[in-house]
């Protein structure tokens, strides 16, 4: 039977390995090699005194993925936990604003539904644009974020709605993202209209989403269907999702253990310094598959050298109560001058309001988040400052003057891979270069995404891979 290393141990390399022990059975060997001392990689869950908490990712998207499946293939099932349906916010000039419900993120068709948050002159230049000069689009195009908004409704909407809404999720700007890896809704209707010889614009695609989406709960609750919820999150946190991938992968686990570089030898792969193995999994950040990939994929890893990686620090406070502090599940905070010059933070989570497993504990807990692609500043920054920079701002955005009980800071240098234009069309390219190298296969957040369920796909399509190259098909 084959040796099969997989070179990293987070929840991309842990599902490959599951995925490869549930297809190769109980008689191969599956190696999981992991530089750090545990499993998890950017899932992280931490103790403090009335429970755990997660400290990284805390929920995953449960509509058009595979992880709900994966989770109940694990016996997780009755361990998922559902939001308490707060919505978020936005602080808008020295004060919080609801999320405008009708945007696809961030994003609107009407000036009407953002105008709480822009002002009035940035929602009638979201309307304006309906008579505005069509977008020159040719389908398969990829355009940045921020510079398409920005050419279409203005400076505003990119700084008080799309960046705030997409710095939560990657850590990175609208201007430094690509419309395809991040909002592929909404490409794929340019590409729509554009096929059909329609005019492409930006309002018109966004209404024609947001009019699927409005559809689609209708025709649901005609059917009688409660509403789905968007997130689910785990009781005591993603360490129960890593611990069961981990036990059912059934693989020789190693931490500490940091592969130098992956080559060939008489016909099977040498990995320094760990040795002989039959194929490779690399299940690493993008800068580190690529040193690793040099031998024996060099087109592959010369296109993953150009992937930026975002930086950010999370700031987890517990306190004794949670008067006053306001009834949304967070606030999004702008990346307009006057705002950064307020705050230091880039977003708060109330995880006590979003999650009602948390807020049965009692008191409140909060998690602040600091620094982006372009301003790893904040992350540079000693605890005492940064826990001295969320309690601070926590004051000035939310009014909530309680000082917390217990602090926790984790940073995540080079956490999560900038997916810029063009990314997709470059990650194709990586797949082609590694289809033509029999015994290697590539998973993480830059192949599909930085969400958790992307991620596990990806462990699960490199596993695939490596299968088929054992089995010659």
């Amino acid at each position: 039977m084959p040796t099969v290393a997989v070179i990293g141990g987070g929840v991309s390399g842990l599902t490959a390995a599951r995925e490869l022990r549930h297809r190769l059975g109980p008689e191969a060997r599956i190696i999981v090699l992991e530089a750090y001392d545990r499993l998890g990689g950017k899932l992280k869950t931490v103790d403090f005194a009335d429970g755990p908490v997660d400290m990284g990712a805390e929920a995953f998207l449960t509509r058009r993925t595979g992880l709900a499946e994966l989770v109940h293939g694990l016996g997780l099932g009755g361990d998922l936990r559902v939001p308490s349906g707060l919505r978020s916010c936005f602080y808008v000039d020295g004060r919080l604003v609801p999320a405008p419900r009708r945007t696809v993120m961030g994003i609107p068709a009407r000036g009407a539904d953002v105008a709480d948050v822009v002002g009035a002159d940035a929602a009638a230049a979201v309307d304006a644009e309906a008579t505005a000069e069509p977008l020159p689009w040719t389908p398969g195009d990829d355009v940045n974020v921020g510079g398409l908004v920005r050419s279409r409704y203005g400076r505003e909407i990119v700084e008080k709605l799309v960046s705030p809404m997409l710095g939560g999720v990657y850590s990175s700007s609208a201007d430094a993202l690509g419309l395809r890896a991040t909002v592929p809704a909404l490409a794929e209707t340019f590409d729509d209209l554009a096929g059909r010889g329609e005019a492409v614009r930006l309002s018109d695609a966004v209404s024609h989403l947001l009019a699927l989406r409005e559809d689609a709960a209708r025709a649901a609750t005609d059917r009688g269907e409660a509403p789905t919820p968007v997130f689910n999150s785990f009781a005591r946190g993603y360490r129960e999702l890593v611990r069961a991938l981990a036990e059912d992968a059934d693989a020789d686990i190693r931490l500490n253990t940091q592969v130098e570089s992956v080559s060939r030898w008489r016909g099977r792969f040498w990995l320094e310094p760990v040795g002989e193995v039959d194929a490779v999994v690399v299940a690493t950040p993008a800068p580190t598959a690529s040193v690793l990939l040099g031998t024996v994929a060099p087109g592959a890893a010369e296109l993953l050298s150009t992937v930026q990686l975002a930086s950010s620090a999370v700031v987890g406070m517990r306190f004794d109560t949670d008067n006053g502090l306001p009834e949304t599940t967070g606030v999004l905070l702008g990346t307009d001058f006057a705002t950064r010059a307020t705050v230091h933070a880039k977003a708060f989570t109330f995880s006590s309001r979003k999650w009602p497993h948390l807020a049965g504990r009692g008191g409140a807990f909060v998690r602040a988040s600091f620094g982006t692609l372009a301003d790893s500043s904040m992350v540079e920054a000693d605890d005492r400052t940064l826990i001295g920079y969320a309690v601070e701002d926590l004051r000035t955005v939310s009014g909530f003057t309680a000082s917390p009980v217990e602090t926790f800071v984790q940073r995540w240098w080079g956490g999560l891979p900038c997916l810029g234009e063009n990314h997709l069309d470059h990650m194709d390219r990586v797949r082609a270069d590694l289809d033509g190298v029999s015994g290697i296969a590539l998973a993480g957040a830059v192949m599909r995404g930085v969400g958790v369920p992307a991620c596990a796909d990806s462990g699960r399509d490199a596993a695939r891979k490596i299968v088929a190259d054992l089995s010659g098909s």
